[in-house]
Order: structure tokens, then C-alpha cells, then sequence
């Protein structure tokens, strides 16, 4: 062969290049979920497979104390969990992990977890609570709203469909009667007040309830924790939230963001 004719070059540049490209693609592609209720976790389980991530499955009592082999720890766990449960994901997640905390990740069965809701700036209040009483709303459609526009989690190959005004029940930094671009999820639930108890956050996504009765900037957010990220998405409460291509960018667009 003829080590100046163009093709050689041509393929010493792929030679050179393709572990290269590998070795990019591969650095952020290994996935746990953590989970104790499976239907809507498979569904979420085969997007991200479909998407060239490597995920893994584990129930409460097959969680390892080492989880720094994931580049992203996703939990979906209902009931109130296990003391073992919540130092695992901290220290995952202050020793440089990114932490994916979904829909009931954040319920009133956490209040008997107060690390757990401690760790993650969240306060919530019993039912009977005068001004903020925690409440499941269900099989409804609402809204979620945008309300950090521009950036890449909020923007990237996200198709909203219409664009509503968001006035926050308690949040004044969203006072106004603005509207913001919105997309719909249909015949699942939410949590109304999930108060914040730190200033840490950065809010993406607010939800809307039809109608606009109900509207709270707790849908989505993130907020650094030690040398990790956690992140939180309200929706999840069924397998069609995650069918839903939107609510699935989302995700994705998490798991591809490099912050700056």
C-alpha cells in the first residue's frame, strides 16, 4: 500500500479517531435505576437503551454501598425506604454522582425519611396543615411549564405544544401573569406543596394544572450537592409519562447537559 496515497490517510484518520469516539460516547452512558415498582421504570429503562444508555436495575435490597460506577443513579421508590437507602444516594451524590429523583421520590411517605427530604431542600407539611397541606391530585392532565427558558435541559429537541400563563401559588419570582411555553401530560397525578427550603435550586419546569387553578414551580429543578447534582422531575406516575417524547427529552437532555 502506498503510505501517501489518500486513502491510506483516510484511514489512519479513522484508525485514530473511532477509539476516540468510542471513548466519548462511553464516559457517560452507564445508568442505575433504583426502583420498588417496575412498569413504568421498564418503559423508562427501554428509552434510555434506545438511546445507547447501559442500564442496570435494582430493588432496595440489592443496592450496593458503592454505586461510582454509575454516571447517573435514577430513583423511583414509593414507600418510605430504608435508613441504609438514603446514605447510599447522599454519598453517592456529594462524592460526584448525578442523581435523578423522580415523581414519588418526593411523596408524603418521605416524611418518615426527614434525611432523606433534609438532603434534598424539600419540606413538606402533613394534610391537615392550614396553609400548605400536602395533597396528591390524580387522573388529571396538567402542564408542564417552562420556566427557565433557553436552557439546554428546557430547550433541546423539546416540541412544546402551546404556551400558557404561570402565576405561582406561593413563588414570588413568578408573580406575573407571563406566559411560557408548555407541553401536556395526560391522565396521571401530582404533588401540590413541595415547599423549598434552600435557595440552592435552579428551576426548569413549573406545573399547570387546566384551567391554571393550580400552578407551582416544583415539575423540575436541580441543585448542587458536595461534588454532585441532584435533579427532580414531579412527573412519573405512570408509563405513559414516559412514552410521552417530551417528558422523555427531558430526561434525556439531563443525562446529556454538561454544566458549566
Amino acid at each position: 500500500m502506498n503510505l501517501k496515497s489518500p486513502s491510506f490517510k483516510f484511514l489512519l484518520v479513522l484508525i485514530v479517531l473511532i477509539p476516540i469516539s468510542i471513548s466519548a460516547f462511553a464516559q457517560k452512558n452507564k445508568v442505575l435505576i433504583v426502583s420498588d415498582t417496575w412498569p413504568e421504570m421498564d418503559v423508562l429503562a427501554d428509552g434510555l437503551k434506545e438511546n445507547g444508555y447501559l442500564v442496570s436495575k435494582a430493588n432496595e435490597e440489592e443496592l450496593q454501598s458503592d454505586l461510582s460506577g454509575f454516571d447517573f443513579v435514577f430513583m423511583y421508590v414509593h414507600v418510605t425506604h430504608a435508613p441504609r437507602t438514603t446514605q447510599v444516594l447522599i454519598d453517592y451524590t456529594m462524592n460526584g454522582g448525578s442523581l435523578v429523583v423522580l415523581h414519588h421520590g418526593i411523596s408524603s411517605s418521605k416524611m418518615k425519611n426527614p434525611e432523606w427530604l433534609e438532603f434534598l431542600g424539600i419540606k413538606l407539611y402533613p394534610r391537615d396543615h392550614k396553609e400548605y397541606p400536602w395533597k396528591v391530585l390524580a387522573n388529571l392532565t396538567y402542564s408542564m411549564v417552562n420556566l427557565n427558558p433557553g436552557h439546554f435541559i428546557t430547550s433541546n429537541g423539546i416540541n412544546y405544544e402551546k404556551a400558557v400563563p404561570f402565576k405561582s401559588e406561593y413563588e414570588t419570582n413568578y408573580d406575573g401573569e407571563w406566559e411560557f411555553d408548555a407541553f401536556q401530560l395526560f391522565n396521571t397525578e401530582l404533588f401540590l406543596n413541595q415547599h423549598f427550603t434552600d435557595d440552592q435550586k435552579t428551576v426548569l419546569f413549573g406545573f399547570r394544572t387546566e384551567g391554571g387553578a393550580r400552578a407551582q414551580p416544583t415539575s423540575g429543578w436541580y441543585s448542587p450537592k458536595g461534588k454532585g447534582m441532584v435533579f427532580y422531575y414531579q412527573a412519573g406516575h405512570a408509563a405513559s409519562d414516559y412514552k410521552n417524547p417530551n417528558f422523555l427529552q427531558v430526561i434525556l437532555n439531563t443525562l446529556e447537559w454538561e454544566p458549566s
